[in-house]
């Protein structure tokens, strides 16, 4: 069982890193073939948002995150980039109650609310990704940059 708990301590990181490119690529990438099903829930929310550019926008966001996640590069960045657009879809729970629970009301869950449940998971996961980040992602450290006797930082 150690060896079990020693391979997840040693892959989790990545696993997490990697599962999460592959969740933005996949619905960032959705938003440029119909835009309309975003479009419908912006609707419905984020009402001054609710236009196939900013549902365009968001794919771009998405997939370039993924791009970055599958690289290795910025995990931390992306993390926050992630934490605020999963929050997005989470504050339609408060914003936008009878898109979440549909006509039976809390505690039910309408299609879209379990849709929009899922991301809590993804916020939780934003939040590991940024904690777990390798502190080498310092960009000036990874130039190269040493700290001076005057006690600069890189």
């Amino acid at each position: 069982m150690q060896s079990l708990f020693s391979l997840a301590e040693r892959f989790s990181a990545s696993l997490l890193r990697l599962s999460l490119g592959v969740i933005l690529g996949w619905i960032g990438a959705l938003k440029f073939v119909d835009p309309t099903p975003v479009v419908g829930l912006l609707q419905a929310s984020f009402s001054f948002l609710a236009f196939p550019q900013f549902v365009y926008g968001l794919g771009v966001a998405e997939v370039a995150a993924a791009v970055l996640l599958f690289l290795g590069v910025a995990q931390r960045w992306v993390g926050l980039l992630c934490m605020g657009l999963f929050s997005g879809t989470l504050v339609i729970f408060v914003i936008a109650p009878a898109v979440s629970y549909g006509e039976a009301g809390f505690p039910n869950l309408s299609l879209a609310g379990q849709f929009l449940l899922k991301d809590l998971v993804l916020f939780a996961a934003s939040i590991a990704l940024v904690g777990l980040a390798p502190r080498s992602e310092n960009v000036a450290t990874r130039a190269g940059v040493r700290a001076s006797a005057k006690g600069v930082t890189a």
